[in-house]
């Protein structure tokens, strides 16, 4: 304008800029987040926001325009005020722009953090609704050969059908309390499976034997709840009911390193049964794959395979990982411990 401007005059201007436009911001950002640019509004957003920042850039260079002089504190040029205003407005249009964009940016920004926590509960619900639906399949699937076993064995010993009865009871109401609950440390996992063994002793009586030998570091890791009864029951079911002589059913625990393994295994029929033909995997054994995949995903292994003296072996591998509480071996069955 030929006339030397003063740092102090240059600051003064630029605050005074910047007040008016802090003023007119929060207008902008309510006029960005009612009227936004996705694919359904744009078409109706673009021109409202056209027509917006004129207004406002127009009512910001106005306000500017008419306190410069208080402002500048020097004469300057004499300029048509309307002339000025008109200048200002087309200077500040881009403003309105810049803020808009801003405000955009952080409201996507927000909406695609909500959508990636509500996909992660969602995928957190639908894993947590799988594994419901496997465990309630699992528990009648149990349920139903225990009933059967006590109708069997109540045609010529009634007192052991009674016995097997409260087992079933106490049994039952362990699994009520572990409702809702897909990991238990693998000292109560063992703890409900003696209970089982209880029942299933009482049956099979000199048939039947049961041998252990648990890793006393394995017993505080987190493993799937109700993991290993399902495998003892085809072993004894598949394994040792067909036999005719006395059958052995073996159960271990051991840690490697960062994993733990669980083996169950007995000396029955195998696999095939004797004819060849390996069967297809029923309930039990298809519910558990389905449960460790649900948990670790590919943090898992389940082997079932012919063990190589006779019978059948199924290795479970899951991460060690454990819940923040001591436990010791008083907790623990005491065949297990």
């Amino acid at each position: 304008m030929g006339t030397p401007i003063g740092w102090a005059q240059l600051l003064a201007w630029n605050v005074t800029i910047s007040f008016i436009w802090s003023l007119l911001t929060p207008i902008i950002y309510e006029l960005s987040r009612r009227y936004t640019f996705d694919r359904a509004s744009w078409k109706r957003s673009l021109p409202l926001h056209i027509v917006a920042s004129v207004a406002l850039a127009f009512l910001g260079a106005l306000t500017l325009v008419a306190v410069n002089p208080f402002i500048t504190w020097t004469k300057e040029p004499a300029v048509p005020f309307f002339a000025h205003v008109l200048s200002r407005t087309f200077m500040d249009i881009q403003r309105y722009w810049y803020v808009l964009l801003i405000t955009q940016a952080i409201a996507y920004y927000g909406k695609y953090q909500e959508r990636q926590l509500l996909s992660s509960q969602l995928e957190a619900q639908l894993a947590n609704a799988q594994l419901e639906v496997l465990k309630i399949q699992l528990e009648p699937h149990f349920l139903f050969n225990t009933l059967n076993s006590i109708a069997a064995l109540a045609r010529h010993d009634g007192e052991a059908a009674e016995h097997m009865t409260l087992q079933l009871a106490d049994l039952l109401r362990m699994s009520l309390d572990g409702v809702g609950v897909h990991e238990v440390p693998l000292h109560q996992e063992l703890t409900f499976l003696q209970k089982y063994m209880d029942i299933q002793l009482v049956r099979f009586q000199d048939r039947l034997t049961v041998e252990t030998d648990i890793d006393p570091r394995t017993l505080d890791t987190m493993v799937p709840n109700l993991i290993l009864q399902p495998i003892v029951e085809n072993a004894i079911r598949h394994g040792i009911g067909p036999r005719r002589t006395p059958g052995t059913v073996r159960i271990a625990t051991w840690r490697d390193r960062d994993d733990v393994w669980m083996e169950i295994r007995d000396n029955g029929v195998g696999l095939s049964g004797g004819r060849g033909i390996r069967p297809r995997e029923g309930v039990g054994l298809t519910n558990t794959r389905g449960r460790l995949r649900q948990l670790y995903n590919d943090d898992h292994a389940m082997v079932l395979e012919d063990a190589p003296s006779g019978g059948c072996t199924v290795k479970i591998r899951v991460p060690y990982r454990t819940r923040n509480e001591e436990v010791t071996s008083e907790d623990v069955h005491p065949s297990f411990a």
